[in-house]
């Protein structure tokens, strides 16, 4: 286990570079929960068949998933983060311009390899955020300060997961659905413009003579304690995300929520939840360990998502908010923890393994499990949800196998 290189810290850049990648964080995330609401649209209002709209869901999730590696490895081996952020932002705004061209029925017969197109490239735009913003925010800011500044940064991309599909409401009220869509993917180019401006003085050290020599080698990033870190987050992100994803439809067809206002109520109260609790645990990691605040917060989604499936009225809503206040923890824990793990040269590719491959597959795989589950009715959710309660504690347990962060680390609460 290699402790993180002790540098030196410039505050102000460091409140800069986290101000433009929360900024990324919101536009990054947002886009990534507004794409299921354009696919719906593509069925809709272009007649793509289920299976159509399938095999884009495929394509955009696979590119998601997959490319974070590649551009974490990309980042350590030439050094520069800041500007491949930049990069992956334009690149969401490129997508949803292609899509907005697809619903408008413009692309002259193709619509649909277009839109195929547009998903592989939002797919890989939204796996830069991830590995590189944490990164940034590894490197620019103390080790004391790290977990509330990460925390902070997690908490503009929950406000973006449930600011963006409300937005997008309020903007069909003056414009057609593919005229909104390009108005958010001009947000895209707007939020990439930001942060190359923010980052500018990292991206001119990024580019001195050099700088890409002083990085480590992709081999320091997969240590034993990243692909701990990257198993625990799998199991964590299986039980979390396979409750999370699947709570709309829980709520409507099981508890007779009606598909509108209510909904959307209800949704936003664990959004709310995950907003505030980001930067909760993100101030906490600094101070304590790390490892039990991962355990304490896969603990506390599984047993709030418990009593949220055996309570109703008020005492429910407040089960709910908690639900979201654990289960959307895992940007700051994790991304605080890896960085305890591997030198900054590597935290890019680190990152990518701990969030792409651990956060983001068992958030793939845990929908999975509970739509296998319920495959013969919706009221099965319920015993779904209850196997991915099971999992999350599982989960909590899982932290006793990790190492202690390195140097500098906050006092460990497991000797």
């Amino acid at each position: 286990m290699t402790p993180s290189s002790p540098a030196p810290v410039d505050p102000a850049l460091g409140r800069r570079v986290l101000a433009v990648s929360s900024l990324g964080h919101f536009v990054n995330d947002g886009t990534t929960f507004f794409v299921p609401v354009i696919a719906a649209l593509l069925g809709l209002v272009r007649g793509f068949s289920p299976i159509e709209v399938t095999v884009l869901f495929v394509v955009y999730y696979v590119s998601a998933a997959g490319f974070g590696l590649f551009v974490g490895w990309w980042a350590d081996r030439r050094g520069r983060p800041a500007s491949l952020m930049a990069i992956g932002v334009t690149l969401l705004g490129v997508g949803l311009v292609g899509f907005s061209v697809t619903l408008a029925g413009s692309a002259s017969g193709y619509d649909y390899p277009l839109a195929l197109v547009s998903g592989l490239l939002t797919g890989i735009a939204t796996s830069f955020y991830h590995p590189l913003g944490a990164s940034l925010i590894q490197r620019t800011t103390a080790p004391e300060k790290r977990g509330l500044a990460l925390g902070i940064n997690g908490a503009f991309g929950s406000f973006g997961r449930a600011l963006y599909p409300f937005l997008f409401f309020v903007v069909g009220y003056f414009l057609v659905p593919s005229d909104g869509v390009l108005l958010f993917g001009l947000v895209g180019f707007a939020g990439a413009s930001a942060i190359s401006y923010g980052t500018r003085s990292v991206r001119a050290d990024e580019r001195r003579p050099g700088a890409a020599t002083l990085t480590p080698s992709k081999g320091s990033a997969l240590t034993p304690a990243i692909l701990a870190l990257t198993a625990v987050s799998f199991v964590r992100s299986v039980a979390m995300q396979g409750v999370a994803v699947w709570i709309p439809t829980y709520l409507t067809a099981t508890q007779g929520v009606a598909a509108g206002s209510d909904l959307g109520l209800a949704v936003t109260v664990m959004y709310i939840g995950g907003i505030l609790g980001q930067p909760v645990f993100g101030l906490a990691a600094n101070s304590l360990d790390r490892r039990a605040l991962i355990g304490l917060s896969s603990a506390g989604a599984a047993l709030t998502t418990l009593g949220y499936l055996f309570t109703g009225g008020a005492t429910a809503e407040i089960l709910l908010f908690l639900v979201g206040f654990f289960t959307f923890s895992a940007f700051p824990l994790l991304m605080t923890l890896s960085s305890d793990y591997v030198p900054s040269g590597s935290s890019s590719l680190a990152n990518a393994v701990v969030f792409g491959l651990g956060s983001g597959g068992g958030g793939t795989v845990g929908p999975l499990i509970v739509g296998a589950i319920a495959a013969g009715g919706y009221a099965a959710l319920t015993q779904g949800f209850e196997v991915m309660v099971a999992l999350g504690l599982v989960a909590a347990f899982l932290v006793v196998l990790l190492p202690r962060g390195g140097r500098g680390a906050p006092r460990s609460l497991f000797g």
